[in-house]
């Protein structure tokens, strides 16, 4: 009796449990799993791949995912629904890393901006035809010049890579009237206006004195971008690459010494923020240390980015491979003509180059055997051990009939790297590998490896032959330029 009691209530309390759910509820099917959306894969099939960095694949295989490279061999299996590219009778490279490069990319089409707080995102111009022409010759890589020259106001203009800490009014300074303008200038432009001590005319700081760092008026700012025309996504990559400085910056002693100070405050300032982080940690509050330097001169104290400079005789080269040392931080030199006169001296303090190996410069009267260019150079600089990344004649693209001396004749500097001496091996990576490394970005660009980034050449020939054309051009694992359909280049068969 007992059983048959608990069987009836416990068959009333399923019927109330089922009947006290939602109608909607104890009809609904039951939900089929959701699979992760699969990215889209890319394969270069057949090509003869120059990894740069490790061995020769000839006849191999790169599978493209995520914009990153996933597999590089031989014997590469092609997943099903791949994409795929014959690259077969085809070199196959990674894209070419130019470090000196201006007008490319940006909206402004002459590379400078007047609004020193715009965005540098902002500027991007996927759209700039510029674009399509580098990715013709190779490059998916540029350090592209974004203020440079600067702009100024007024008695002492400076670059627009800088604070601009005053602008001048511009008024006669032996009027009476001088007081009213003032009054005038404070009331339109803040209380921080005021006459100069020297010849009494009226400046305007454009940011409160005590929270403007100071710097050399002489820096430029540049940004590393991907020559990704026709997508923004991905365009950008750094913001700062190198200080940049003009040699007359450092010039003389007082050069000298204003580049001390402003190593030596940055230093002071690092000690400084240390310090104010551990009273932080404690659970005291402390006003932060003021910023004396900018951002770059910050990142250079701490070896982040090297100063990039230009110096081409060699009592300039001693004079910055010394001061690098001295103050030590990394030092990348631009033009260096009499660069293998003291190869030594450059391995020794670790230092970089960057050449034209066209560029000539005559040797000075009497000193014709220690002077000016040299067409081995590169074969002394490899034989050192000093690195060095190649620059075209012009950072600029240019459709004005200058062949051979604007930016399209990168590769073609390779090749006379060749005939002075380097290796195809060296030669190949002072566009790729090595001004990557100068980027501090080798662990994306610069060489075909699993994990970097897949930007991508398909050649139809030597990568150092000047007959040589860019058949496609893969960047962010996306084709971004096909010789056959954009027709920038000529179209036949060889």
């Amino acid at each position: 009796m007992k059983t048959k009691t608990a069987t009836f209530f416990g068959f009333l309390i399923a019927c109330f449990n089922v009947s006290a759910l939602p109608a909607q509820d104890a009809a609904k099917p039951a939900e089929p799993s959701k699979k992760p959306p699969t990215k889209e894969i890319l394969a270069i099939v057949g090509g003869d791949i120059i990894t740069v960095t490790r061995e020769r694949i000839r006849g191999g295989t790169i599978l493209i995912e995520g914009g990153k490279i996933t597999a590089v061999g031989q014997d590469v299996k092609v997943p099903e629904g791949a994409t795929k590219i014959d690259a077969v009778g085809k070199t196959v490279t990674p894209g070419f890393v130019a470090v000196d490069v201006g007008r490319m990319g940006l909206a402004t089409g002459g590379g400078s901006s007047s609004d020193r707080n715009a965005k540098v995102f902002d500027t991007l111009d996927p759209f700039d035809r510029n674009l399509s022409l580098g990715l013709g010759i190779g490059i998916t890589t540029a350090c592209v010049e974004i203020r440079a020259g600067g702009f100024g106001f007024g008695r002492r203009g400076v670059s627009d890579g800088f604070p601009i800490t005053e602008r001048f009014l511009g008024f006669d300074p032996d009027l009476e009237e001088n007081d009213a303008i003032v009054e005038t200038a404070q009331r339109d432009y803040g209380p921080f206006v005021s006459l100069c001590k020297c010849c009494g005319l009226p400046i305007i700081p454009t940011e409160p004195i005590e929270n403007t760092p100071e710097a050399p008026a002489t820096q430029q700012k540049s940004v590393v971008l991907k020559m990704s025309y026709g997508k923004l996504e991905g365009m950008l990559v750094s913001e700062s690459a190198f200080l940049d400085m003009t040699p007359g910056s450092m010039s003389g002693a007082l050069g000298e010494y204003s580049w001390r100070e402003q190593i030596a405050k940055a230093k002071k300032y690092l000690l400084d923020q240390a310090s104010h982080e551990k009273v932080i940690a404690s659970g005291k509050k402390e006003q932060p240390p003021r910023k004396p330097v900018s951002d770059e001169v910050l990142r250079l104290v701490k070896r982040e980015i090297p100063l990039r400079i230009a110096a081409n005789t060699v009592s300039d080269i001693r004079d910055q491979i010394n001061l690098s040392k001295e103050l030590g931080y990394k030092l990348v030199l631009t033009g260096a003509a009499e660069a293998w006169v003291i190869p030594e001296e450059l391995a020794e303090a670790g230092t970089e180059v960057v050449y034209t190996p066209r560029r000539r410069r005559a040797p000075r009267f009497g000193e014709e055997q220690t002077s000016g260019t040299w067409i081995e150079m590169s074969r002394v600089l490899e034989k050192t051990g000093v690195p060095f990344a190649l620059t075209a004649l012009s950072n600029a693209m240019s459709l004005d009939g200058i062949a051979g001396r604007d930016l399209s004749s990168l590769p073609l500097e390779a090749a006379f790297a060749v005939r002075g001496g380097a290796s195809e091996k060296t030669a190949l990576a002072a566009l790729t590998i090595t001004p990557a490394k100068m980027l501090g970005l080798e662990k994306r660009i610069g060489s075909i490896e699993v994990g970097k980034d897949a930007d991508i050449l398909l050649l139809d020939g030597s990568p150092l032959d000047y007959r040589t054309y860019v058949e496609t051009a893969i960047v962010n694992g996306r084709v971004a330029y096909k010789r056959a359909e954009v027709r920038i280049l000529p179209v036949y068969s060889k």
